[in-house]
């Protein structure tokens, strides 16, 4: 299996002190990105920051950093000094929940891992190739947003009244598993297993509802593809069992617990009253024998998931995407 030898970067992002932090709230997040932002020269900080309503705010992709034919919102992690990244991770970690910034970090980490591969060079991995943006100043009483992303990552965010709202977020990953300090990482395990696990819980009908004969390459709704909305399809929550329905909610909980909990709870709570409107879609093999696909789809969720081929490593290559379709780039945030 690949081995994650820390760099620069991973090392400051792996700080002990980070990783259990989690320390989300609306005043903290406001508090962590006035510090990161005040490490900056003047002519980085004109990098990091954007108008709220700037229209490149949907400028974000999961493709690395070679083969992007675009250049990503914000400052570059490799363009900073040591205490400037060591501030951007701070931030990372109280703007996340402590589950959050470990897969982010994780993430990061896998393209650590690439980047000792035979092509690297092409596809510029590396974890240095990260970038943090701002949108708005950062306040505890106005509306303000931020973005991190790189390959296999892109995090929006919009904080407003007190809450965080996290759609579109891309995580996905290469290779799926990895050691480091001989643990090891493997960010989107739990979300597969959960997957297999729930299409196995279904009664034959419920099942052969579930299945599509159809799946994207990796993901139907990722970057570049706002507003876009696949087909309703698969098997409707709604003559389910409670156990089922259970299985299920702790699935989408794996996603809504990226930020703090109020927000994340609160936002579970909000698609809980439309469970009965989602339904759930599998491609692919009931088990991990081959490469799956499937989607959990109602009227304020979309999430998909997706196994394929490596293209840089033989352990896996999973993509993932979270939306909100009402509430796109905190475009209805604080509104009542």
């Amino acid at each position: 299996m690949f081995k994650l030898t820390p760099s620069r970067v991973t090392g400051i992002a792996l700080d002990a002190r980070r990783a259990e932090r989690g320390e989300v709230s609306s005043y903290s997040t406001d508090a962590a990105a006035s510090a990161f932002l005040g490490t900056l020269t003047t002519e980085q900080r004109a990098q990091a920051m954007y108008a709220l309503d700037d229209p490149l705010r949907p400028n974000w992709s999961n493709l690395p950093a070679g083969i992007l034919d675009f250049e990503r919102n914000g400052i570059r992690l490799g363009e900073l000094n040591d205490e400037q990244v060591g501030s951007a991770f701070d931030f990372l970690s109280v703007a996340l929940s402590k589950e959050g910034y470990r897969k982010v970090v994780d993430v990061v980490g896998a393209d650590e891992v690439l980047s000792h591969s035979e092509r690297a060079g092409h596809f510029a991995w590396t974890d240095e190739n990260y970038w943090l943006a701002f949108f708005g100043e950062p306040s505890i009483t106005e509306k303000w947003g931020w973005q991190f992303g790189g390959h296999h990552l892109g995090v929006n965010v919009t904080l407003a009244d007190g809450k965080h709202y996290f759609s579109p977020t891309f995580i996905g990953v290469e290779p799926a598993s990895y050691l480091a300090a001989d643990r090891t990482i493997a960010p989107l395990a739990a979300e597969l297993d959960a997957g297999i696990t729930l299409v196995n819980s279904l009664s034959e009908d419920q099942r052969s509802r579930a299945l599509v004969t159809d799946r994207p390459v990796e993901v139907w709704a990722g970057a570049q593809q706002d507003g876009f909305l696949p087909e309703l399809e698969g098997s409707r929550v709604v003559d389910w069992s409670g156990e089922q329905k259970d299985i299920l909610l702790n699935i989408i909980a794996m996603w809504t617990s990226l930020v703090d909990e109020a927000s994340g709870t609160e936002k579970l709570s909000e698609i809980e009253a439309d469970l009965d409107e989602i339904y759930f879609a599998w491609h692919g093999p009931f088990d991990d024998s081959g490469p799956i696909y499937y989607r959990i789809q109602g009227p304020r969720l979309l999430i998909e998931y997706s196994t394929q081929g490596g293209v840089g490593a033989d352990t896996g290559h999973y993509h993932t995407i979270y939306r909100d379709p009402t509430n796109e780039y905190g475009v209805n945030a604080g509104i009542r």
